[in-house]
């Protein structure tokens, strides 16, 4: 390091990757776990909380407690330590096996603090990071007598080419699908959606909304229909309805069938809402897989955006999945391949039509927009992507905004509560007290437990 780039950290203080500490104690570990379950950072040692470079002996007895004291996380933690003069920096990398604890608890880093997680913050953090998974999950209020649909077990059955040899509950346990417990058979939350009478109920987040719009805007709803049954006819459905608004162009064909040519290819439409149903968030209740259809376009949305570990750079190159075992239950019947090919067999069959590309957005909820029309697609790309920024910008100042003002009037508010006010995740919270202390406009003043939030006014 050099000292210019030593001077620089000094003078801007703790932030969300910086960490000062005189000496080594109680707390280091709760400082390394909360960088190892946020995104990685620097604890800098012989540095006051004021930011003056006080010192410290940097001994291999000192370097040897830091490593014990990492090593003792559960998990293990591996950090760097490298030396600058009489500072010794630990380097925390994010980790890859979250959440880490320490004998405290478990700890994540929020603005300039290291915060702990109590039992909901701790749920939210797994099911964020994949740890807990929907489809896995015991659905709680499923009654096997109730809400069980052998028919649809049987109709999936013969689409994925099994002769029904076993009875019904053999079977469902060789799917993966249920479990059992104290004697008793329990259905899990992706058998409740491929084997249950109806969604509507038990899981209604999975429901696919389908409409058209009256124009290239949504104001006016041409027509509208909620399908809450299980996935697969669901997605049947969904799929009927959009041949029902795509214009097609019929060929004549040496067979006595005619060739059906629809405007956008349908094979491409298909993957679109299949990879939606797929790869969608089924933590999110409230939101569903969405079909819109507009004058000039298609969008077919899902939430939960892109599975973590799978950036925008890697989109359509590499392969992961949030919900394996429902991925695996549709490619049984070969409606997935279950390769990770869906992104590259949409863009080959539009492309071989002749039509622009379809483009994407990623955010809170991943969309893929097929373009209807061949005249002005490129400017209208470019006004949804600057739309799609400025509207981005606009919510998150606006959030940003009311947690200034809430603040303002109550300066020992806690994260929850700011969560209950906004209507947003403790997580989204965190994220954005993160960016108002990295942008000055507020601070926190005294420890966690017992301090308060300071508004700082330009």
């Amino acid at each position: 390091m050099k000292k210019n780039e030593f001077e620089y950290i000094l003078q801007n203080g703790e932030s969300y990757l910086v960490e000062f500490k005189e000496r080594v104690n109680s707390s280091l570990s709760r400082e390394i776990i909360s960088f190892a379950n946020a995104s990685g950072g620097r604890i800098f040692l012989g540095v006051s909380d004021d930011g003056r470079a006080i010192g410290i002996d940097i001994s291999n007895r000192l370097r040897s407690q830091i490593q014990d004291i990492a090593n003792n996380c559960q998990p293990s933690i591996n950090v760097n330590l490298r030396k600058y003069k009489d500072i010794l920096i630990i380097e925390v990398p994010e980790g890859k096996d979250k959440p880490y604890q320490c004998s405290e608890g478990f700890f994540i880093r929020m603005g300039s603090n290291a915060q702990k997680m109590h039992r909901d913050r701790i749920i939210e953090f797994l099911q964020t990071e994949g740890k807990i998974k929907f489809e896995e999950q015991i659905h709680k209020k499923f009654n096997l007598k109730k809400d069980y649909s052998p028919a649809k077990l049987e109709g999936y059955l013969k689409l994925a080419g099994i002769t029904q040899n076993l009875d019904d509950e053999s079977i469902l346990i060789n799917l993966g699908v249920v479990e059992k417990l104290d004697s008793s058979l329990k259905m899990k939350n992706a058998g409740v959606l491929f084997f249950s009478e109806s969604i509507r109920l038990l899981c209604e987040q999975a429901t696919i909304t389908c409409a058209v719009f009256d124009g290239t805007e949504r104001i006016h709803v041409l027509n509208r229909k909620d399908y809450s049954q299980d996935i697969i006819t669901n997605i049947d459905n969904a799929l009927h309805f959009i041949k029902q608004e795509l214009r097609v162009e019929y060929q004549m064909t040496d067979t006595a069938q005619r060739k059906e040519i629809y405007e956008i290819p349908f094979k491409a439409l298909r993957e679109a809402v299949i990879n939606a149903v797929v790869h969608r968030d089924y933590f999110l209740d409230g939101s569903h897989t969405v079909v819109e259809i507009f004058d000039d376009r298609v969008e077919i949305s899902n939430p939960g955006g892109l599975p973590r570990g799978l950036s925008e750079k890697d989109f359509g190159k590499r392969a992961v999945r949030r919900n394996q075992l429902i991925a695996s239950m549709l490619h049984r019947i070969e409606f997935v391949e279950n390769m990770g090919t869906g992104i590259n067999k949409i863009l080959t069959l539009v492309k071989a039509a002749g039509l622009p590309e379809p483009w994407f957005e990623f955010g809170d909820f991943y969309t893929i927009i097929f373009p209807r029309k061949e005249t002005a697609i490129a400017d209208e790309r470019k006004s949804s992507e600057k739309s799609s920024e400025k509207s981005s910008e606009k919510s998150s100042e606006k959030t940003a905004n009311r947690i200034i003002d809430a603040m303002s009037k109550n300066s020992e508010i806690t994260i929850s509560e700011l969560a209950d006010i906004i209507g947003v995740s403790t997580r989204s919270i965190e994220k954005q007290i993160a960016r108002l202390q990295e942008g000055g406009r507020i601070q926190r003043v005294g420890p966690r437990k017992g301090g308060y939030w300071k508004v700082i006014v330009k």
